[in-house]
């Protein structure tokens, strides 16, 4: 790593630095070296932005160094990093000479602090961590991590495509519930995943058979495998937002990035950890330790841990195992997840699907005001428990943020939300009693109102959006009523799921798990089989036909022309994964003279032939039908539909060769070789409706030998 000289003056030496040399563990052995041999002078910690031109992007840090029997007095640090990326860039040059002048006509700034170089020391790995107070540091004389709890990183396989598929590419009877007793080949893998704090992204499932031999055979790497199967806390360590920690199940392996927290004998509270690591103080820990990297273990190992009192710690145990709680419950309401139970649609009971969906839209967002809430009163433990001055704990919120369960609410939104929401903690009640009471005018009310429509979109989560606004959740949960604003996005989104959990049903109990999109002689189309399934099952004629509307589009059109590229992605949860859609649209191509849906459960080397003889003969058999009966009508209407009919046919020929071709090939799907491999020389001979893997997953696919 480079160093750049500005000055050299007798005993003195001025550099500008990446800013990484004061913070990573590498260069440990430097910092000691500068603590012990020199003397800092001044440090400044410049952060990106405002130095070079525009176009040259580089964090540095400058300093000037000098022999300590120069100066014995505290070092000077300005600190101009939070200036990074934001309109003050340019000013940050005036910032640095601003601090330099009042340091040296002894006024207080902002950006300046002073320190004792040596008290540096009091933290693992001599972080050059300057700002925070005396009192602050001394925290870090406590017991870490490390000492309480055991940190580790997971397995790394090698072959992602090989050995990993998500839960719903395999037969669920295969995937292990308690692998002592069943020895299933499936079991769940944690492998972090988007921010998400305490449960869920339990998506993965890691190929165990022969106990992981196959995985070593291959070059897997299973660090810390004595860990494997135990409960604890796995977390996501990459991402703007930070990392997100989560209540781990016992029966789980765990990736390299879903490393995990585990439980030594001198601490077993598991449900106190989460709370903290998921705490603002802990996150601010962590950026103190390392501001520049992605959390790593060993950052993870540094935190302090300070025991907390009895009662602390039984309060904040309550409120995390509240959390996990509420957090796994509403996973149950999504197709994704494995404790999946029942969409929005089908939970809630109103006439109208619009109103289902709202009314489940406003629970969702009083349950998730409640961990915001929880959240809340787990900080302020956390701060007491840690003794933080109230200096200590503005510098804390400055920085990362004042949980948007402390903030003010307007009486109204209060009364209405304790008045409609089951709060089974007296204590949780009294804390959102006591919360300051504001008012806003209808200008901001609105303004907050017209941005409902694009809520739960992206990151935009109720948590995101009330910080980004600066809300309480109890105010938003409260206009959100008000407003009856559905988002499109997030109401496409659960209607897809209810269509492909009716789907996935229905073709379930199809014979072989081929429907066709338009009827055959003897055999309904999908259409007409959603239909009758909705209506057998307390839905009604009117009911259906509101599907288009929270769709976006007809349901017939979006069967055809949008729902398995939408189920695609809405199943690509990991960026280095493929998609994987279990519902397939087999296709001819775009005269649409055959097209199917097909189940991957019930898709074998037979299906092939099946579309042959049963399904792609009775087609063309109704198409020939149908070309006798218009044999003598000369209208123009007639000749185009003859001219339709004739394309799909030859299109339908083409379909039936290339099936013909797989056959030839030996292609034999195997549900276990998942749906990338499975998939592949379909995209490939070109019988799918949209494409599902990239170029390079097809090419790794096709010359897959597993």
């Amino acid at each position: 790593m480079r160093c750049y000289e500005l000055i050299n003056e007798e005993g003195k030496l001025a550099l500008i630095h990446p800013l990484t040399f004061m913070y990573i563990k590498s260069f440990e052995d430097v910092r000691r070296l500068i603590i012990d041999k020199l003397h800092i002078n001044v440090l400044v910690e410049f952060g990106m932005g405002g130095l070079f031109p525009q176009d040259i992007w580089v964090d540095p840090a400058f300093y000037i160094l000098e022999s300590k029997k120069h100066n014995v007095f505290e070092s000077i640090f300005v600190s101009l990093d939070k200036y990074s990326n934001t309109f003050n860039q340019s000013r940050k040059k005036d910032f640095l000479l601003e601090a330099i002048n009042d340091f040296n006509n002894g006024l207080n700034n902002k950006h300046l602090f002073k320190l004792e170089q040596s008290k540096f020391k009091l933290i693992e790995g001599l972080p050059f961590i300057y700002w925070i107070s005396d009192g602050f540091r001394e925290q870090f004389k406590e017991k870490t991590i490390s000492e309480l709890f055991n940190p580790v990183q997971g397995a790394a396989t090698t072959n992602n495509h090989r050995f990993l598929r998500f839960w719903w590419e395999v037969n669920k009877s295969t995937i292990s519930i308690n692998f002592e007793v069943d020895k299933h080949r499936w079991v769940y893998y944690s492998k972090g995943g988007p921010f998400n704090k305490w449960y869920g992204n339990m998506w993965v499932l890691l190929d165990w058979k022969n106990n992981g031999q196959d995985l070593i055979d291959a070059g897997a790497v299973l660090r810390n495998s004595s860990y494997y199967f135990q409960e604890g806390i796995t977390y996501s360590a990459s991402g703007s937002k930070g990392a997100s920690y989560r209540y781990l199940p016992s029966n789980c392996i765990f990736d390299t990035g879903g490393s995990c927290v585990f439980l030594k004998k001198e601490y077993k509270n598991l449900h106190y950890l989460i709370a903290f690591l998921n705490s603002p103080l802990s996150r601010y820990i962590i950026n103190c330790l390392n501001p520049t990297v992605n959390t790593q273990v060993g950052d993870m190992q540094r935190i302090p841990v300070v025991i907390p009192l009895k009662e602390q710690e039984e309060c904040i145990s309550i409120f995390a195992t509240k959390n996990i709680e509420i957090k796994k419950h509403l996973c149950s309401y999504r197709i994704i997840e494995t404790n999946f139970d029942k969409t929005a649609l089908t939970a809630c009971s109103e006439t109208a699907l619009r109103d289902r969906l709202l009314s489940y839209l406003n629970y969702e967002n009083a349950q998730l005001t409640l961990v915001l809430i929880n959240e809340a009163i787990i900080n302020q433990i956390v701060f007491d428990v840690y003794d933080l001055s109230p200096e200590d704990r503005r510098q804390v919120e400055t920085q990362m943020g004042k949980p948007v369960g402390e903030l003010p609410v307007i009486a109204e939104a209060r009364d209405a939300y304790l008045a409609s929401t089951t709060i089974e903690s007296e204590t949780v009640r009294e804390f959102i009693q006591k919360l300051s009471i504001t008012t806003f005018d209808e200008e901001k009310i609105h303004s907050v109102k017209d941005e409902f429509a694009t809520l739960y979109q992206s990151n935009n989560d109720l948590d995101e959006f009330c910080i980004r606004h600066q809300l309480n959740p109890i105010n938003v949960w409260y206009w959100f009523q008000e407003s009856l604003v559905l988002p499109s996005g997030r109401a496409a989104e659960i209607a897809l799921g209810f269509l492909a959990d009716t789907c996935r049903t229905v073709l379930m109990e199809d014979e072989d798990g081929i429907i066709p999109l338009a009827g055959l002689p003897g055999e309904s189309g999908l259409l007409d089989r959603l239909e009758h399934y909705y209506l057998n099952h307390g839905f009604t004629s009117a009911q259906f036909s509101q599907l288009d509307e929270l769709l976006g589009r007809p349901i017939n059109e979006y069967l055809e022309d949008y729902f398995f590229m939408n189920l695609s992605d809405l199943l690509n949860l990991f960026r280095y994964l493929p998609k994987t859609p279990f519902i397939w649209h087999l296709s001819s191509g775009p005269q649409q003279g055959f097209e199917a849906y097909i189940i991957i459960y019930k898709w074998n080397r037979d299906s092939l032939f099946k579309l042959k003889t049963r399904y792609l003969g009775k087609r063309v058999e109704s198409l020939e039908f149908r070309q006798i009966q218009l044999a003598d009508s000369k209208t123009a209407q007639a000749q185009n539909e003859k001219e339709k009919i004739r394309l799909q046919l030859q299109e339908i020929a083409e379909f039936t060769s290339k099936i013909d071709e797989l056959i030839a090939e030996g292609y034999d799907p195997q549900l276990d070789g998942g749906v990338g491999k499975n998939i592949a020389p379909l995209q490939k001979k070109g019988l799918l409706r949209s494409e599902v893997l990239t170029a390079g997953q097809l090419d790794k696919y096709l010359k897959a030998d597993w």
